[in-house]
Order: C-alpha cells, then structure tokens, then sequence
C-alpha cells in the first residue's frame, strides 16, 4: 500500500453501505442451516455422557433398533477410533489429537458417546432415550489445581503422564534480574472462569455421503476448508471428494472454528445412505460446545521510581477442559499481547486438562482473560504512584516503530493517543450532562479504564485467503472468495474495497463465499482476519483485474498502455483519433466476451505480510450500592484504532456486540458445577446469564480518524474481537475504585449482586 491510497478520494470506502444480506434476514427470508431440506434427508442426534469422567463398560441399542423410524444407532465400536484434533486451524504440531468421534471413556458431561439416526426428530429423541449404557463413573477433576495434583489421575494418559501437558515460555531481557532492579515488585493472581459464546444461533449441520463416496456438508462454520481437510482424514477420503458450504449463519465468536457434530452427521449418513440433519438444543449448545479458557494468572510487575515499566512476569495456568482443541494456539498467541514498553517481559502458559467442557476458540482467544488481570495490576500500579491511570498508561505504552514484546510485529500504525482525546471528550459531556445528579444515599459511582490491543489475523502472520473475480459484459464483477461471513458484514466490507479499487458500485459486486468446491481457499474466519487478510487478496484480484483489462482495451484499441488511465468508474483511452472517454460497463461490454473479446478474471492467493495491531481505549462508569453490594454499570465508552475503516457501521456494530460480550464477561456469565452431581449445571439461558438489550448501559463509541495502516487494504486492520478485550477490566476497575476493595475474580457475580445496568440505576 502506497502514501497516494491514504489521500484520494475515496467513493466506497469509510461509507456505511447497508450490507448485502440485510434485506433477506429482516424478512425471513435468509435460509439456515435449519431451515435446509435436502431430498431423502432425515435427523440425528448423539447421546451425551451424564458424567464427567467415566467407563462405558456396556452399550445396547436394541431397544432404540425397535423405534418405529429409526434407521441406525451408532457407538464407539462402529467408527473410527481415529484420534484428531477438532480445532479449525491450520495442521499444527501444537494441536494435540487427543479425541474421537464416538467414546467409550468420557471425560466431560456431554461427551459423544452413541449417536442415533431416524426419520423424524420424535423418533430420533424417542429413540435416544431407549439406548442403553452401563457406565462406571469415575472421579472427575474440575480445577486447575485438583488437577495438578500428583493424586489425580492422568486424563489423557495414553498420550500424557501428567494433566499438565503442554507449557510455553517466553522471554526477552532477564525477568528475574528485572524484578530485583526494580525499585517497586506489585504481585498478584487472578482469575476467569469458563464462559460460553451463546451465538443465536444453535451449531448444526446437514451431511450428505453419497453411494459414491462423496460427502457433502452444510453447516455453522467458520472454516470450511479446516473442516474439509478433518472431515476427509476421519473419513479416509480424499480432500476433493469433501464439499463443505457455509449457509447464513447466526453468529460464532470462535465457536465454529471447531468441528461440533459434522463428523458424527457424516459418519451416521455413511451408515444410512441418506442427508443427516443435526442442530444442537441450546442445552447441548451450552454443555458441549467449546467455551473460553479458565485461567489462574499470577503476575509480577517490576516498576522504576519514575513510574516507568521494568519487568512483566506472567504465570497463567489454562483450564482446557476435557480436550486439547486450541488450547497451545490460545496460549501462544496470549503472550504476543504487552502494548507496554518493557526492557524485561516473560510469559509462561501451562495448559491442564480438567474434566470440564473442552475448551477451544472463543472472542479474544487468550486475551481477555491475561487483559484482566494485567490492566487490573496497571490500576494498583497507578495508584499506589498517585498518577491517573490514564496518563500512566499512555507514558508507558508502544509507539510506531516500536516492536511487540516476544513478537516480530513491528508496529506501523497507532492511534492510541487519539482514542484517548476521543473518549475523554465523550466522559466529560457525560460528567457535563450529569453535573448536578446526586446518587441515592450508600450508592458510589466511580470511572474505570482499560487499554487493550489485539492482532489482523493470526499473531504469527500465518494468515491466507485467496480470491477470484469476474468481470461481466455490464460491468458488474462476480467475487468468489473462500471467506466466511458469520454475521459480521465481512462481504458486504470486501464488496466496497472491489468497488472502491475498479470504480464501480458496491452493489455491483455479487458475492460467492465459503463454499469449499467453488470458492478458493481461506484459512477461516478467525483471529480478526477478515478485513485485513482476505480483505489484501481481494484487493489485489482486483488489481490483477484490472491490469487484465488494461491488455484487453490495449488490444482492441491498439493503444499504449500506460496511457490507459481508470478514473472513478471512467476508463479513459487515448487513440490516433482522440481520447476515448467510457463508462466502465461501455468499456467492459466492447472487450468482455464475443467472437472478437476476452474473459477478464483477477485472482490473488494471499499469504499475510504481517498482522498489525489493532488498539482500544474502554471507560467504565459503575454505581455500586454499598449497603446492597449491587452494582450497576452506567456509561460504557469505547474508543477504537482500527486504521481506515471500511464501513463505519459494521465497526460501530462489531463495537457494541464486544462490548455485550465484555459486560457479560465482567458481570455475570461462568460456567457453574454442581458440587454434588459433578457437573455443571449451567444448562440453559435461565442458569447462564447473558446479558439482554435491556441490561446495556449507555454506550459511546468512538473510531479513530487519523489512523491508518500501511500494510492493509486502503489502510484498514481489524476490529471482530478487539472490542471484547478491555471491557471486564475497566468495569473492574472502576469497582474497585468505587469501593476501595481489590477485584481478582471474574465474574463480579461472586462477589457482588449484578443485576442490571444503567437503566435501572435510578431505582436504587
């Protein structure tokens, strides 16, 4: 990307364009997975374990055989003992395949163990309920710290003598010398618990394997092409015989990056010669699929009497639950996270399996959870200097040209200054508006403040995406990419870099995705990649294009082609005869197709060049009732860096969807475990609070104008997950600051009541 990019003007790009499929969701119109119905289809459903940890020592399927409408029952015996990895990631060394399909050794409440097939989904409960299983339960282990204990028994023992299986170390300077040079060492642990995604809508799939060997899939993912190359290897086939579409989707954070129930909808339409349908219950959506690492993190900070950061040490243990999943991927890409400038930085992450939901892909991965606590620690660290949080913050943190501890990421873009003046501007016309309030008597209101960053893609820049674009005879460009949107508007923001780079309108680029037989590949829908990697190959197929074109109007016009100049949907053309001045679709319709004409196509396959840093800036105002112990949160203000924005809407979106995840994160949402069952018992949106539209607070949010990345596609980087990161912290912070306690664990739930926010404060 050049200087001239950053200065022209732009006709497609920082517009809020309505996104393409807005229309069909609001009239119901948008087809789920759901919603499909394929010829001869019928429907599945697996049994779950009602035990963490356990034997099965006996199945028998008869019964359920004898259901009127069952077709098939499947268990451990009958598939594949294979063991992978469900992670939606490229092949790593790192993911530890450690599952199966279907298991006779459960370890966790909601493990697949049988899985039944039947003409009606009343059949298919009916028939679930009639299979029966003999287990031996066994003692399940739940912490970090049950599990570290030399008594507990080896979960994955086959593969690991201990349930701390896997640790990474990072280190730059010399920590321990750091500390001992330091004048002041603050050290304290914290901690997160489980929390689940709770998209809208429930995983589900249809698997279609064919008499001739081909399995065709439609389901809720986010990396098809990942889950192609799973499926084909649990399946013995080859890649190419596995076709896998991503319909509309309801939403993911991370929850789709793992295969859920594709492989037994496959292996069950292998047994049956028919399409198999399954779509989870929101209980099974609650105990089964992946959910956000636990984590105990003990962190020492080494502080100069000037206030100035000396050494960082961080310890997290993360709780991974049952299996393995993306458990060294999360913690690696945790310790790339210090925004700060620090001469002395280590970061240990040790993963433990525990007999938990497996955790996996979750909004942030890693970062919330290490974000707490460090942003906390930044708070004492502020205050026992009795300098403001913010102004210590911005002394300390990384500028353009400044490297990212442990990472080669140098940075090229940083606003961070910006967000600050931003959002201070937003909390002073707050403190203005509400200037002469008085809060009831007992009630303590106080601001809190946290700092995040986050990456474009993975933090290791193993980012791909590749592109495809046709150029039609009236203008108009079909654009074939690999890339999933899950309901963030990513095609509608890649439409608008095609139609800002060729000149034409963002309408006029019709859109083919993730549909793994006629799309080109994406490594998937996570680490915050869509607008910065595959947004760079679109970008470029659409350079390639229009080179393309250059030759074929070359060629009909027997003209020079650096005279050939594209100027805001014009193409201009210099001939003996004088300049030839031609819309885009007049110069299309002469070159494109015909006896005499030319196919126009641009194609890119993208490898990222970097992954640059996304920041944000988020204020916290809280009311906390101090005879009660409720509180409350008031105002939310965020403030984001995300380069150029290419649709300011779907960024004020992405922005207010993070903050809900955050305030749920900070307030409520944990995965609970009944002491006696030894199982959560988190099974439905009744027992998991997640917050509703009516428990938001006022929100602010504002982008950053001035910033702008020299790497991304007309100077954008991302912003999917960044806006979850800094939320619990602030609101943390502003408790403990309201109430002059320390705050170590989340949720506040545990410690205080938290049932509402600002539009219920005045009831108190």
């Amino acid at each position: 990307m050049n200087e001239g990019d950053r200065k022209q003007d732009w006709t497609s790009i920082r517009k809020s364009v309505p996104r393409h499929e807005s229309v069909s969701k609001v009239t119901g119109r948008a087809e789920y997975t759901d919603d499909l119905v394929v010829p001869g289809m019928v429907y599945g459903r697996i049994l779950r374990s009602p035990y963490a940890h356990a034997r099965v020592k006996r199945i028998d399927p008869s019964a359920a055989e004898r259901v009127p409408g069952v077709l098939a029952v499947l268990g451990p015996a009958d598939v594949p003992q294979k063991k992978f990895n469900c992670a939606g990631n490229p092949p790593s060394a790192l993911l530890v395949k450690d599952e199966t399909v279907l298991t006779d050794h459960p370890l966790y409440a909601g493990d697949r163990v049988a899985a039944i097939a039947a003409l009606t989904p009343e059949a298919c409960a009916e028939g679930l309920k009639k299979i029966s299983v003999e287990y031996e339960p066994l003692p399940p282990v739940f912490t970090v710290e049950e599990a570290l204990d030399p008594r507990a028994i080896p979960l994955h023992a086959d593969l690991f003598p201990t349930n701390g299986f896997w640790t990474l170390e990072r280190e730059e300077g010399r920590v321990e010398q750091g500390l001992a040079e330091s004048d002041r060492v603050f050290e304290r642990e914290y901690s997160t618990p489980f929390v689940q995604h709770v998209p809208l809508e429930p995983a589900g799939c249809v698997c279609h394997y064919t008499r001739e060997g081909f399995l065709t899939v439609w389901a809720t993912t986010q990396t098809p092409f990942q889950d192609r190359r799973i499926l084909a290897e649990l399946l013995d086939l080859p890649e190419s015989r596995v076709r896998v579409i991503k319909p509309v989707m309801g939403g993911g954070f991370g929850s789709r990056q793992q295969l859920v129930n594709q492989h037994v909808a496959a292996f069950l339409s292998k047994r049956v010669n028919r399409p198999v349908k399954i779509i989870n219950t929101r209980e099974e959506e609650l105990l089964t699929v992946a959910v956000r690492h636990g984590t105990v993190c003990r962190l020492r900070c080494g502080i100069k009497r000037d206030g100035r950061l000396h050494a960082f040490d961080a310890q997290v243990f993360l709780n991974t639950g049952a299996y393995c999943t993306h458990g060294p991927i999360v913690s690696a890409a945790q310790s790339r996270k210090f925004q700060y400038r620090i001469p002395h930085y280590r970061y240990r992450g040790t993963l433990v399996y525990t007999n938990g939901p497996a955790a996996g892909a979750m909004r942030g991965y890693g970062n919330p959870q290490l974000t707490f606590a460090r942003e906390r620690m930044m708070d004492d660290i502020a205050k026992s200097l009795e300098m403001d949080p913010v102004r210590f913050r911005l002394m300390n943190h990384l500028e353009i040209g400044d490297r990212i501890p442990t990472s080669p990421i140098v940075l090229q873009s940083c606003a961070i200054p910006e967000c600050v003046e931003g959002g201070e501007a937003f909390r002073r016309d707050i403190e203005k508006r509400e200037e002469e309030r008085t809060p009831p008597p007992g009630v303590l209101e106080a601001w809190g403040v946290a700092f995040s960053c986050h990456t474009s893609g993975p933090s290791n820049a193993e980012g791909m995406s590749s592109s495809f674009i046709l150029l039609n005879d009236d203008g108009s460009v079909n654009l074939m990419t690999g890339s999933a949107d899950i309901g963030q508007g990513s095609e509608t923001t890649l439409s608008q870099i095609v139609a800002e780079e060729l000149g034409i309108r963002w309408e006029d680029v019709r859109v083919t995705a993730a549909d793994t037989q006629h799309t080109p590949y994406d490594s998937g829908t996570y680490a915050s990649s869509q607008i910065y990697v595959s947004g760079n190959a679109v970008l470029r197929a659409a350079r390639d294009l229009k080179e393309n074109f250059r030759q074929a109007l070359i060629r009909h016009f027997k003209t020079e082609p650096q005279m050939i100049r594209f100027e805001k949907g014009r193409v201009r053309i210099p001939t003996e005869e004088g300049e030839v001045d031609l819309s885009f679709p007049e110069a299309a319709a002469k070159v494109t197709f015909g006896g005499k004409g030319a196919v126009i196509m641009g194609r890119c396959s993208y490898k990222a060049e970097d992954s640059p840093l996304p920041f944000a800036v988020c204020w916290a105002k809280v009311a906390v009732d101090t005879i009660t112990r409720t509180v409350r949160v008031r105002h939310l203000i965020q403030a984001v860096d995300v380069g150029t924005p290419i649709n300011p809407e779907v960024v004020r979106g992405q922005v207010e969807g993070g903050i809900c995840m955050g305030l749920g994160f900070a307030l409520t949402e944990q995965i609970e475990f009944d002491p006696r069952a030894k199982k959560p018992v988190s099974t439905d949106l009744l027992h998991y609070k997640i917050p509703t539209a009516m428990d938001m607070p006022e929100i602010q949010v504002y982008i950053a104008q001035k910033s702008y990345e020299p790497t991304g596609p007309f100077g954008a980087k991302s912003v999917g997950e960044l806006p979850t990161v800094p939320v619990a912290a602030a609101i943390a912070n502003a408790v403990a600051k309201a109430v002059g306690e320390d705050v170590t664990v989340l949720p506040l739930s545990n410690s205080f009541v938290t049932g509402g926010t600002g539009k219920s404060v005045e009831k108190f």
